[in-house]
């Protein structure tokens, strides 16, 4: 018997086929709108509807409601108390706290994540990882592009980067979703508006990729999945060692995913600091 830990506050009514499987997580998709099936380690999510007790194998099928889902035939009631809110509530803002903890996360991103990750943006000693043709190319463009986002001419550091990059999720379009989610949360600790600039990072963004596209989607509204949102917190309300621990955990999703989504959080918050 399923049992439902917590579901998304944004899932969308319809009929979804298996788009890919992995050990903890079943992606379910119906044109462009997606469903994550996942097991507790990977948390909540605007998208998310996390399960225990249940064999991941033998998924094949998936229905949203208006008031349950369906896994194969077993029906399961939304209970309003297990859904998730993907909007973390921004109760007051320490500047001074902030930016130092958001100094202690920079150096905790840099020291545990992934030879290929992102993060050579941050610390130039980590192109040394990168030897291919191939990824010395992948350096090269992604180092353009970051001084286009410097400089404030971000539609084209996004032509360069969007869709290229290793995995599901490709390195550019983690790195825009997580620019996105700094825009976005800056609005809500300065009250400025940011709103013309999110819908235009957000278009030139968009690709053929419809995978990807849900992921840049809930970073323009500023949803936040369980993992990012508990990382945005502790740099906001907590002390390192929270934040390292939420740290290691974000960067735990995927090879590089996390680590990138970070790096482009990083430069949307420095980029936009007062």
């Amino acid at each position: 018997m399923i049992k439902l830990l917590s579901f998304g506050d944004h899932l969308e009514k319809g009929i979804y086929n298996v788009h890919s499987r992995f050990d903890k997580v079943i992606n379910f998709y119906s044109g462009k709108a997606f469903v994550f099936i996942v097991n507790n380690s990977i948390g909540g999510g605007p998208f998310n509807i996390v399960v225990d007790d249940v064999d991941f194998s033998e998924l094949e099928n998936l229905i949203i409601a208006e008031d349950y889902f369906q896994l194969n035939d077993e029906k399961v009631f939304f209970d309003n108390s297990k859904k998730y809110n993907s909007e973390l509530k921004v109760s007051a803002f320490n500047e001074n706290k902030f930016t130092s903890n958001l100094v202690f996360f920079e150096k905790a991103l840099i020291e545990n994540s992934s030879d290929k990750s992102l993060t050579f943006l941050l610390d130039e000693r980590r192109k040394k990882n990168f030897k291919s043709s191939y990824e010395i190319e992948f350096v090269r463009r992604f180092d353009l592009a970051a001084e286009y986002f410097i400089s404030s001419n971000f539609l084209e550091g996004i032509k360069l980067i969007k869709g290229v990059g290793f995995g599901l999720t490709p390195s550019g379009d983690d790195f825009i979703s997580g620019f996105l989610i700094a825009l976005n949360y800056l609005e809500k600790f300065y009250k400025v508006d940011n709103s013309d600039l999110i819908a235009h990072v957000y278009e030139a963004a968009k690709g053929e990729n419809i995978f990807t596209n849900i992921f840049l989607l809930a970073a323009k509204n500023g949803s936040l999945f369980e993992k990012f949102k508990n990382l945005i917190h502790s740099i906001l309300y907590s002390g390192q060692n929270e934040i390292l621990e939420n740290t290691r955990t974000l960067i735990s999703f995927g090879e590089t995913s996390g680590a990138d989504q970070g790096v482009g959080f990083l430069f949307g918050i420095k980029r936009n600091l007062k």
